[in-house]
């Protein structure tokens, strides 16, 4: 077993910065024939990479992969400096300099890892000027002890008490951490016999500190008087414990107020409404995923990356949570997801992976190691609350790890009895797996507003939350939840009087229905006088009737694609012809909008063998698909416009983004036009990219009709792939930047007298259907489901506020400013 020897430990030693340390420890490392001397530049060139800083005053400087031949032989030096050498803004005081050329280190490496949960022990070997002091604990002669009780720690210090009546559980650890990380200076908090690092939400709640109990918080370094006034302070305050302090934590800036009471009993899980409606039953989860990671990883480089680009986009993820949260619930409830960030923001945790991954192992089962370890450690404390704080790290751990996992194995399966769908998203084809007899609700991990599954449960008229986060598909099958598409949440486990406003909440969700049912085939005119036609979304030609039934006045948006997927083959023309024959026959003289095919993006099809893209959004879709594979695209034409002939059939083009393209779409139309004999249609284009809206004067010259696709243009000028994981539920079509490319949008087509309606998912938002009737839109084509509700939300509002509430919205910051002002505005609709 790798040893250190006395002649590897050099005590007592200075540095100007980091990089005259480094390459003291490299110089170390050559007088002890480690390496040769050329490594020491490998050495600089991975610090400029990646911090190898650890924590608690520890360092680990090594070379990159490709100057493995200049390590001599495996081992380690330790340089010491007592006075701390700055670290990308943290002190080292102990360098470990690693040369590997095998794994014999890696026991050294895991003793240093235990030192790390010890900052009293950190700050004793970093001042040591004992070498056996550091060789024994590096070399496993002695246990990294917890401090005695008695034995001073280094620095000044303060005696506080533990925050009543639950102690350092999460919400206040996380204020204690919080204060403890505006300062340079280490702290650390002692308990009983053992000390946490006060940076350390994990390190924290592992004290298992009661309420009432004493503490005493020391530290060290230049600001370390100011640092324990300001800990001082917060204690004094309650540390964010309202039945201490009474006063609660400053909200997100730029927020509106809450719109619900969100006072469950059960387990909330936060996301964001896609659906409205309220339904209780059992979960299942359409995707049962597991994760499998790889040990070992010959690139650490690589490894370090991956595992920081998860944590990003995993804080990323909760960050959203917090203030969605916030947003419905307030700061008290949202303060969950603060806890959980700082524990995604843990120093030791992050510092404990990468030694692992330094080690060799693959950052999925690094940090998968990490996680599991400390929630082990939490789950055996003896308070409850605190115990139960294992959760909640596994929660986190598990978020990062989808992120990090070398393979993901899916099944799919639904029981034969109705249930609350738990999926990580849906994709269009998962369409056919759903009978909605049988699902009474749809919750996804993933996705946004404008996913597809909400796209579907609108479609089903059934209730729907999306972006819950990972922890969603921590929930077991059978398990009793609740969700609530108006207010965005699911409660698993719910009590007897969350029962009680689940079903008050359905029977008013009935009875308003009932009412809009009874009244679908009344125009949508507002109060004073204003006409907005609604009409229905479809992919399915059998809906045509339904659409009649709900109300729609005509067919605003025929999704075409969906003929051609789930088969192997592309559909012919006669097969097309007699799809769109039952549309035209069933809307008995109302208009049809058919849009051609619209494949890629987030639609694929396997027998079109279409190449793998890096970006698909930005890649060959719509119109550009169908000037690629022009037989189909005249195919589709020639069985559109043979469909003409028995209605009102009007021709849409997807993905336009300049006239020229717009030009050569309607002169193979017109070619195919004169083939089969029929008179001219109408055309439209989809307006969904921004180069379509600052051309739209242009544009407008040469068509019918825009139809405005909300959803493409939201992710387009936000810049959110509206599939993302973590920017998904950022993309709201509410947001000021997209309002103001669709007033652009009617404003050119205004000026050339062409109408403008919006297809997309915000046309069949309460608040969307307001402000874009007020921007100027005379059609909205919905959901079938949603036709009836947005009818009678235009009938009761007047044309005037709609377009003040418009102009106002134009100004507003963000969507949640958006949505606060039409809620105080238009009181008796969801925002």
């Amino acid at each position: 077993m790798l040893q250190v020897t006395e002649s590897q430990v050099r005590l007592g030693l200075s540095a100007a910065d980091k990089t005259e340390a480094i390459r003291t420890a490299g110089r170390a490392m050559v007088d002890a024939g480690l390496i040769e001397p050329g490594y020491i530049d490998s050495m600089l060139g991975r610090e400029a990479i990646t911090s190898t800083y650890l924590g608690n005053g520890i360092a680990i400087p090594h070379g990159l992969p490709q100057a493995r031949d200049l390590v001599r032989q495996t081992g380690v030096v330790v340089v010491q400096f007592p006075g701390g050498v700055d670290w990308g803004g943290e002190p080292a005081r102990l360098v470990v300099g690693i040369a590997a050329r095998s794994d014999e280190h890696i026991a050294v490496l895991q003793r240093l890892t235990g030192v790390l949960g010890n900052p009293a022990e950190a700050a004793r070997l970093g001042t040591t000027t004992d070498p056996g002091a550091v060789m024994a604990v590096l070399n496993g002669g002695e246990t990294v002890p917890a401090p005695d009780a008695a034995a001073p720690l280094a620095g000044p210090s303060i005696a506080v008490t533990a925050p009543s009546p639950h102690g350092l559980h999460a919400r206040p650890a996380t204020a204690l951490v919080e204060v403890a990380k505006r300062f340079r200076s280490e702290i650390a908090v002692r308990h009983g016999g053992g000390t946490g690092n006060a940076k350390s939400l994990v390190s924290l709640l592992r004290l298992g500190v009661s309420g009432g109990q004493p503490l005493t918080i020391s530290a060290a370094g230049d600001d370390a008087d100011a640092a324990l006034a300001a800990i001082r302070a917060a204690f004094a305050a309650g540390l964010d414990e309202s039945t201490v302090s009474g006063t609660p934590p400053p909200p997100p800036p730029a927020r509106a107020a809450p719109p619900a009471d969100l006072d469950y009993d059960g387990q909330v899980i936060a996301g964001i409404s896609a659906s409205p409606g309220v339904a209780t039953g059992t979960a299942w989860k359409f995707q049962r995923e597991e994760l499998t990671v790889d040990e070992t990883a010959p690139d650490p480089a690589v490894q370090h990356r991956r595992l920081d680009h998860a944590l990003a986009g995993a804080a990323a993820d909760l960050r959203n949570l917090h203030e969605e949260f916030w947003k419905k619930a307030g700061a008290a409830k949202a303060a969950i997801f603060k806890a959980h960030l700082e524990l995604l923001d843990d120093p030791e945790m992050a510092a404990d992976a990468h030694a692992r991954i330094d080690a060799g192992k693959g950052a999925g089962w690094a940090w998968r190691a990490v996680y599991e370890e400390r929630a082990n450690t939490l789950a055996q404390l003896t308070d409850a609350l605190l115990a139960g704080r294992a959760a909640d790290l596994r929660d986190v751990g598990r978020r990062v790890l989808r992120l990090l996992a070398d393979a993901t194995e899916s099944v799919a399966a639904l029981p034969d009895h109705p249930v609350i769908l738990l999926a990580e998203d849906l994709e269009p084809s998962d369409t056919a797996k759903l009978d909605p007899a049988m699902v009474l609700g749809l919750c996804t991990a993933g996705g946004g507003a404008t996913s597809h599954t909400a796209i579907i449960a609108r479609s089903l008229d059934i209730p729907a939350v999306v972006a819950a986060g990972p922890s969603l598909l921590d929930l077991e099958n059978g398990r009793e939840v609740i969700i609530n598409g108006d207010d965005g949440v699911l409660v698993a486990g719910p009590s007897g009087r969350d029962r009680a406003r689940a079903a008050t909440a359905r029977v008013a969700v009935a009875q308003r229905r009932e009412a809009e049912h009874l009244e679908r085939y009344k125009p949508a005119i507002t109060t004073d006088g204003r006409r907005v036609e609604v009409a229905a979304n479809l992919s399915d030609p059998e809906a045509a009737v339904k659409a009649v039934e709900a109300g729609a006045e005509g067919i605003g948006l025929m999704r075409t694609e969906f003929l051609f997927l789930q088969r192997d083959f592309p559909p012919s023309e006669e097969e097309q012809l007699e799809a769109y024959r039952i549309m035209v026959r069933a809307m008995n003289g109302l208009p049809i909008i058919l849009r051609t095919l619209d494949i890629g993006g987030d639609k694929n099809v396997p027998y079109l063998r279409l190449p793998a893209e890096e970006n698909p959004f930005l890649g060959v879709r719509g119109i550009r698909l169908c000037f690629e594979r022009e037989d189909l695209f005249r195919t589709q034409l020639r069985a559109m416009l043979r469909a003409s002939a028995e209605g009102p059939v009007r021709i849409m083009y997807p993905m336009i983004a300049a006239p020229a393209e717009l030009a050569r779409a309607k002169a193979i139309t017109e070619e195919e036009r004169r083939t089969v004999g029929v008179a001219p249609v109408e055309i439209g284009i989809m307006v969904e990219v921004p180069s379509a809206v600052m051309m739209a004067d242009r544009l407008a010259k040469e068509v019918s009709f825009f139809s405005i696709g909300t959803n493409d243009l939201t992710q387009y000028v936000l810049a959110m792939d509206r599939l993302h994981p973590v920017l998904a539920p950022q993309a709201d079509g509410l947001h000021p930047a997209v309002l103001r490319m669709i007033e652009r949008t009617v404003a050119g087509a205004k000026a050339a007298g062409v109408w403008v309606g919006a297809c997309g998912g915000i046309a069949g938002d309460p608040a969307g259907a307001v402000l874009l009737a007020g921007l100027g839109l005379t059609e909205l084509s919905v959901a079938i489901p949603s036709v009836p509700s947005v009818k009678a939300r235009l009938r009761g509002i007047s044309m005037a506020e709609a377009e003040r509430t418009a102009r106002d919205a134009l100004v507003c910051d963000d969507a949640a400013e958006v949505r606060a002002l039409v809620r105080d505005r238009f009181p008796g609709g969801a925002a």
